[in-house]
């Protein structure tokens, strides 16, 4: 029973915003519902949930496929210029700045009567700074590369909503790809496609057109448990409104992920290209995200795939950008000798992500599936094919 007066000790829901690469939403929804977070519901870019700030922190610790997380302030309508300042002031940023701190800010708009992302960005910096500036005498300072305290302002239909981000840097850069090959698929986008693939721990997984290793790499950590945020840093950790309560919460998490890590697969996990600087990259890459020690790396050519029967999930992320666009013959060739050797493969799941038509065409299998994400801006299609 609940005696009168409970209901006030306990603290507000607050609002926050998991930002997505389009076509990830509900992938990333059904992460944080694993994640028993509160409130969650899939939107356009990405997942609103609910909770308190060490809700919001175990989804910048844990959630593979979130681009950044962002903490509701204040929402407000601005058809104009002055609008947008006075409900930028209608903020208490006293409570999350100080003048000796730096801030940026970040904006985005659609289909709004404000002119443009700059320009909102703009003003908004002008109502934090005055605003500290009226209350403390200093203005704080602006840092766009390296702030303390980053600020986003989403703009639609000229509702404008205004949120911190707990990211800092975006969460896919998780630490580890400090080494690239031309690939440029994101660790977040390449946790979604691990996802979508179907593919779980304790089943053999192969990418035989490996890269730098995105792709394998964040299987190997699924399986072994790591957290893909336990060897960064994020941008609350700077807040300096940050209690000390929260900084034991988060010392807290942080053990008990680093804890729940595991050393030994039930299942090979496997890297392979035929580029030995490819691999070379891959091994590296592997060995700081931890690990080196359970993804099997060798050089191979994927035409050539060994014949196998049984469960087993192949997922890559074959060649389409607008070098080897330009050599379309080829491409098509190396599509349908993949084929082939993709149909040796008996009772596996392949799924292969591209941006590049050709593929479609050319690979002999019919999809079983097919799902439309994007690489940035690259509009893509992950194929799943189930071998016979």
């Amino acid at each position: 029973m609940t005696r009168a007066g409970d209901a006030g000790h306990r603290p507000p829901e607050m609002k926050f915003f998991a930002s997505a690469a389009k076509g990830t939403e509900g992938v990333l929804r059904d992460e944080l519902r694993a994640l028993r977070l509160p409130r969650v519901r899939a939107d356009r870019g990405g997942v609103h949930f609910e909770g308190g700030l060490h809700d919001a922190m175990r989804a910048c610790l844990h959630s593979r496929i979130a681009m950044r997380v962002l903490w509701e302030l204040a929402t407000f309508t601005a058809t104009d210029a002055d609008d947008l300042y006075a409900g930028m002031r209608t903020v208490a940023w006293h409570e999350h700045l100080t003048a000796s701190h730096t801030l940026a800010v970040r904006a985005t708009c659609a289909h709004s009567s404000l002119p443009h992302p700059q320009f909102i960005a703009l003003r908004t910096k002008d109502a934090v700074v005055d605003a500290l500036r009226d209350r403390t005498g200093v203005r704080p300072h602006v840092n766009p590369e390296d702030p303390d305290v980053a600020i986003t302002v989403r703009v639609a239909r000229d509702v404008v909503t205004v949120y911190l981000d707990l990211s800092g840097e975006p969460l896919h850069r998780r630490g580890y790809r400090t080494e690239l090959t031309d690939a440029t698929l994101k660790e977040t986008l390449a946790a979604a496609v691990v996802a979508l693939s179907g593919w779980h721990p304790g089943a053999p997984f192969h990418d035989p057109l490996a890269g730098s290793g995105t792709l394998p790499i964040e299987a190997a950590m699924v399986a072994c448990c790591i957290a893909p945020g336990a060897r960064r840093a994020f941008g609350f950790e700077r807040w300096p409104r940050f209690p000390a309560e929260l900084r034991d919460g988060w010392r807290g998490l942080l053990e008990a992920a680093r804890a729940a890590e595991k050393t030994v697969l039930d299942a090979p996990i496997v890297a392979s290209d035929h580029d030995p600087r490819a691999v070379a990259i891959a091994r590296h890459n592997a060995e700081r995200a931890g690990v080196a020690g359970v993804l099997t790396q060798r050089e191979a050519d994927a035409r050539k795939l060994p014949e196998a029967t049984g469960e087993g999930y192949v997922v890559s992320d074959p060649p389409y950008g607008d070098r080897l666009a330009t050599m379309p013959l080829q491409l098509a060739g190396f599509f349908r000798q993949f084929g082939e050797a993709l149909r040796g493969l008996h009772g596996h799941e392949v799924s292969l992500l591209s941006g590049n038509e050709l593929l479609g065409r050319n690979i002999g299998i019919r999809p079983s599936h097919e799902h439309t994400l994007f690489n940035g801006a690259i509009e893509c299609r992950l194929y799943r094919y189930s071998i016979p």
